[in-house]
């Protein structure tokens, strides 16, 4: 079957869209949302309250690399015969 040799390769393009998707998530929010931690950030940049802008960009770049790291460990589980290279 294809699909077993193809299903780590899915899942790392999974975990790739899943980063760019959330950027297109934050960089709308700051265009023109009302809402979410992108215009949240975006406020905070506006009125220059610099402590908030840090907990804004921590915040996007911890949620952006767990739901990555969410993708991987779930593609791990469905992929138990796959072995990532440097890794014994």
């Amino acid at each position: 079957m294809i699909l077993p040799g193809a299903a780590p390769s899915i899942i790392t393009g999974l975990a790739i869209g899943m980063g760019t998707s959330w950027f297109c998530l934050v960089t709308a929010e700051m265009i023109s949302g009302q809402y979410g931690i992108g215009y949240y950030t975006w406020e905070s940049y506006t009125i220059q309250n610099y402590a908030d802008i840090v907990v804004g960009m921590l915040l996007i770049g911890l949620l952006g690399m767990g739901s990555s790291l969410l993708i991987k460990r779930l593609g791990g589980l469905f992929t138990p015969w796959h072995r990532p290279r440097g890794k014994a």
